[in-house]
């Protein structure tokens, strides 16, 4: 291979590999709409969820089947390799007193059949069919119930995902103001004009923060990961979130103008077990068809062939046979196990019916719940946004105090931490407020 061709296979390589390699990477920039119907689409449980929902659908066609004529067929042949041998009384043949060895049948047979079945009546075919659709209406209630729980999951993370960023640059900018001003009072120490303790004192604001910062990017780690694994995406993919803190909570603000009224009766919980309810009163019903007889109507037919030697496909002839028939199942005794299977299924209706009371009484309780919190979530939220402005304030000034040498550096390393309490208590705030209103959100979101 000469020179030019080497550099033009490696020309070739790397860009293969470089291009590969990126254009397997995802890059999304997401607001949070985009980022739960991205989930919906892309989430490994909601995934799954849709094929347990594809599953009950099939559950439902292979009831229906089993009352459509069903038509089965079998080929058999043997080689009678080593035929039975029976005796018979020589008196027969005219030997008397003797046995004669005999073999009877061909050495090859073959048969073909063919069954036709129908069923004509069979109450439990009926009501398990019920009970197939009935098991699709719950699986639809659960893939909704599942929609709702991803996107609950996914608005959390990216509300916790937006919070650590805006604690990341409060921390960032204070600790570049705070660098700055100990290179500065390390200098004018070395003058002799502070004390060390000045120095010490910013040292150890330098020092903390740095700390929070290390924590903070290990949080904004964890979210991500987090949100990434929620989205159906893989570790190397990149999500930008394009919306904030304010713009989300002036969005909820929005959609929660006035807190909907709760219609218990469409939520999906509740709808939920009402599926089952309706469920378990087939199962009753099921347990109560056992009693009941069924019929079925055969067709059977068969031909066969006997010969010495093997020529099955020639013009000899094969011997048909055909039946028509009715079979009835009667049950008769079963030892009280009918009896016993019924009883446990009305058991189980009526745990069905405890459980849509206590349901419906749990849900008006957790809306009550939820609405209080998201009210005083607001109320918080406006009390931290106004400590956050006065803690700002106070440390801006002490700072320029500190500055011009009217302060001392225990009385800015006090307001430094009483702004970042406060910031960080603001922050908390809005995440508790974008919380509380997802999850009312969700409580009050009428299933379809």
């Amino acid at each position: 291979m000469n020179k030019k061709a080497i550099i033009i296979s490696t020309i070739i390589f790397w860009g293969s590999f470089f291009a590969e390699n990126t254009f397997a990477q995802k890059v999304l920039h997401l607001n949070l709409e985009q980022a739960v119907e991205y989930a919906y689409s892309n989430n490994y449980g909601l995934i799954n969820s849709g094929k347990d929902l594809e599953l009950a659908k099939q559950k439902i066609k292979e009831s229906i089947a089993e009352g459509l004529p069903q038509i089965n067929a079998s080929v058999t042949y043997h080689d009678n390799v080593a035929r039975p041998v029976f005796f018979l009384p020589g008196d027969l043949a005219g030997k008397p007193g003797q046995t004669l060895p005999v073999q009877f049948g061909t050495r090859y047979d073959a048969n073909l059949s063919g069954q036709f079945t129908q069923l004509i009546f069979d109450a439990r075919y009926f009501i398990g069919l019920k009970a197939a659709k009935a098991s699709l209406e719950r699986t639809n209630k659960d893939f909704f119930k599942n929609k709702l729980a991803v996107k609950e999951k996914v608005s959390e993370t990216y509300f916790q995902i937006l919070s650590v960023k805006e604690g990341l640059h409060i921390i960032d900018s204070t600790l570049a103001i705070t660098k700055k001003l100990y290179i500065q009072t390390k200098k004018i120490y070395k003058e002799g004009l502070l004390q060390d303790t000045d120095v010490d004192q910013l040292s150890l604001m330098v020092s903390n923060l740095k700390a929070s910062r290390a924590y903070m990017q290990n949080q904004y780690r964890i979210a991500t990961a987090l949100f990434k694994f929620y989205l159906g995406l893989k570790e190397k993919d990149s999500v930008l979130l394009s919306q904030n803190l304010p713009e989300l909570i002036i969005l909820k603000d929005k959609q929660l103008i006035s807190i909907p009224k709760f219609e218990v009766n469409q939520n999906i919980d509740l709808l939920t077990v009402k599926a089952m309810k309706r469920l378990s009163k087939l199962q009753v019903g099921l347990a109560r068809a056992a009693y009941f007889p069924s019929i079925n109507g055969i067709v059977n037919y068969e031909t066969q062939a006997q010969r010495p030697v093997w020529n099955f496909f020639n013009s000899q002839k094969w011997y048909q046979s055909a039946v028509i028939g009715i079979t009835m199942r009667i049950p008769v005794f079963s030892s009280g196990k009918r009896w016993s299977s019924l009883k446990q299924a009305k058991l189980n209706y009526e745990k069905t019916q405890i459980l849509e009371k206590q349901t419906a009484d749990q849900l008006k309780i957790q809306f009550q719940t939820l609405k209080n919190e998201y009210e005083n979530s607001i109320k918080v939220y406006i009390n931290k946004r106004k400590n956050k402005k006065i803690a700002e304030k106070i440390y801006n000034k002490t700072l320029e105090k500190y500055i011009q040498g009217m302060a001392s550096s225990l009385d800015l390393l006090n307001t430094h931490n009483q702004f970042l309490t406060a910031e960080n208590g603001f922050i908390n705030a809005e995440f508790s407020l974008l919380q509380a209103a997802e999850k009312l959100q969700n409580l009050t979101t009428k299933a379809n």
